[in-house]
């Protein structure tokens, strides 16, 4: 890779000046929601998880970035709006800015990357089986599914939920139907495109077309705080431009770790590297580990002139006059240690020996305990072999070109953020195209639609309410019974619906939940559709039918005579609103409901740096 392309020399002339600046952030908004963590809970929905997720959901990204995977905007029969739809992007510099066209798409595999890096392909819960229903993926930011979806998602939220404890629709819909999740994290990710010039840099010359030129939108999914900047002086000046994203031959890998990278390079380290599907190897490296280029078993590990980071040694890597175990201690280095190659290798005591530079000191340790820090190179093909998408070179901002350390400079952010981003921050735009360099920017190599791809993944779905309309519930002060109903599909595919009560003591649940659980909506399957119900051996069902409970919480119910209702509402298709109408008979004999502990929800771990500003 040619100097023009480094960024680790200028990482490292301007870290102490990264240091000497404040780590700002934009000021977080109110929260919209009560936190997702216990005592307090986020919505309680269920969702499917597709079987084949790699091609699935590869799909569903493919088609929403073309506006293709959901309806256009359509009105319930209880007169609320359903809109994920795609709204297309803006293009064009600052000064020459286009209106948003729907006939402009999102790159996919960029928003591939992010729906990897936000919840590893999965939209319900880790304890869901792929091709099972269960609960959906919830964040403790919560943030929803495939996407980790949080603004519009919250309890207070613009547009709001129908209550404090009743999720609108649109909200339903993107926390129980896979595709409606993926639609509405494109549409964020378009709205974080189309927030520049306004309050938001350009980088290039604004064209979604490519890669690079996403770069200030793919860093406001995460939020666009400090550190995110690739000037943090938290991460490493030696980590390299992108993340290896878990690929074992990719640069960095058992060096830096995910949270040694900001969330661009976070993300665009899984755009050059996809991963391989769970459970799957890794492929080698395009020109090694082949018939064609054997690699020497004994091959030296460094040359001259390599960095290498101490790694692994627990109490410190000495550093001795001599290579042996009996030469003069001159130093002890700790782990993360940046140390150069000088010489080597020699052999001494059963130990591989390099002469390495070490700041001040200069000496031989053993190669045990050195780990090689490579440098991507972003024209380095890279094996596309059982990956998730196809590999997409691009050039990250590399702050060696003098116009990208100036747009890149920590007073500017800082500026901007002093100013709430009003402007949208225009001494940091940068380019992305210099021709007398040989850097262009690139256009994201998956290919079109076919036409059995572009096909609607929403199905016929047609809502079936199986049980009694008018239901009696016994309680005491302690106890109380309840009555089961189930929902199906008697249509194709996934079929969303929404459950709501007139009470808060009133409580639809999943058998077996604690009691103070709650259920917000779900998902029925249709009978075309083997559901996963056991991954080993593997057992299917046809369809899946979501069975249900009606119950009060002693706890919540006020004195007297009581009655409430239950409303089962399709979210898509057809099948029409059911009603269900509870009594409440009174009968203090009742033996108390035994306590029962709360199931602690499946969290997955977060990114710092997120704001209700600039969160998605």
């Amino acid at each position: 890779m040619g100097a023009t392309l480094e960024r680790f020399a200028a990482l490292a002339a301007l870290f102490l000046l990264a240091c000497a600046v404040a780590m700002g952030s934009p000021e977080r908004g109110q929260a919209d929601h009560y936190s997702c963590h216990l005592p307090n809970r986020g919505w309680g929905f269920d969702t499917y998880e597709f079987e084949k997720y790699g091609i699935d959901y590869g799909r569903a990204v493919e088609q929403a970035a073309q506006g293709l995977a959901v309806p256009a905007p359509y009105t319930l029969s209880t007169g609320e709006v359903i809109d994920v739809s795609y709204q297309g992007v803006e293009s064009g510099p600052r000064t020459a800015r286009l209106a948003a066209d729907k006939a402009r798409g999102i790159p996919p595999s960029l928003y591939k990357a992010i729906a990897w890096v936000e919840s590893d392909y999965a939209n319900a819960s880790h304890s869901t089986l792929y091709g099972g229903v269960g609960p959906i993926l919830t964040s403790i930011d919560c943030g929803y599914g495939i996407g980790q979806i949080t603004t519009g998602m919250g309890h207070l939220a613009a547009p709001p939920a129908l209550d404090v404890r009743v999720p609108s629709a649109r909200q339903a819909i993107i926390g129980t139907h896979p595709v409606f999740n993926i639609a509405e994290g494109i549409r964020i990710l378009a709205d974080k495109w189309n927030s520049a010039p306004q309050y938001r840099p350009i980088a290039g010359a604004g064209d979604p077309a490519y890669l690079e030129d996403w770069y200030y939108a793919v860093w406001s999914y995460n939020g666009f705080a400090f550190s995110n900047h690739p000037l943090n002086p938290a991460k490493s000046p030696l980590r390299g431009n992108v993340w290896n994203c878990g690929d074992p031959n990719a640069p960095g890998y058992g060096v830096f770790n995910r949270g040694d990278y900001t969330y661009n390079e976070v993300v665009y380290g899984c755009l050059r590297y996809p991963p391989v599907a769970k459970g799957a190897a890794y492929p080698p490296p395009l020109g090694e580990n082949t018939a064609e280029t054997p690699v020497a078993p004994n091959a030296p590990r460094f040359t001259v002139g390599d960095t290498a980071v101490v790694s692994g040694t627990g109490n410190g890597l000495n550093l001795r006059a001599q290579p042996g175990t009996q030469a003069a201690k001159l130093a002890s280095l700790a782990d993360g240690t940046v140390v150069t190659i000088l010489g080597g290798p020699t052999e001494a005591d059963g130990f591989t020996w390099w002469n390495i530079q070490a700041g001040d000191h200069t000496g031989w340790s053993a190669q045990d305990f050195l780990v090689k820090v490579t440098k991507p190179d972003p024209d380095a093909p890279v094996n596309p072999e059982g990956r998730l998408w196809l590999p997409q070179v691009f050039v990250m901002p590399s702050l060696s070109v003098p116009a990208i350390a100036a747009a890149m400079s920590p007073a500017k952010y800082d500026a901007c953020d002093d100013a709430g981003f009003a402007g949208g921050c225009p001494e940091m735009d940068f380019p992305t195209s210099f021709p007398e360099l040989g850097i262009e920017p690139h256009r994201d190599s998956t290919p079109p639609l076919t036409g059995a791809q572009s096909m609607s993944m929403i199905g016929s779905p047609q809502i079936q309410v199986v049980g009694d309309r008018t239901v009696t519930i016994t309680a005491s002060k302690t106890a109380a019974t309840s009555a089961s109903f189930s929902v199906r599909n008697a249509g194709t595919w996934i079929s969303p619906f929404r459950v709501r009560t007139s009470a808060s003591w009133l409580v639809v649940r999943r058998p077996g939940d604690p009691v103070d659980a709650t259920f917000d909506g779900g998902v029925a399957i249709g009978a075309e559709t083997a559901v996963v119900i056991q991954k080993t051996p593997r057992k299917t069902a046809n369809g899946y039918e979501a069975r249900l409970e009606i119950t009060v919480n002693p706890a919540y119910l006020p004195e007297g005579a009581l009655s409430g209702t239950v409303l089962i509402e399709p979210l898509l298709g057809g099948g029409g609103v059911t009603t269900i109408t509870v009594k409440v008979e009174r009968d203090n004999s009742l033996s108390p409901t035994p306590t029962a502990t709360p199931k602690a929800p499946t969290y997955r771990s977060v990114l710092p740096g997120l704001s209700a500003e600039g969160g998605h």
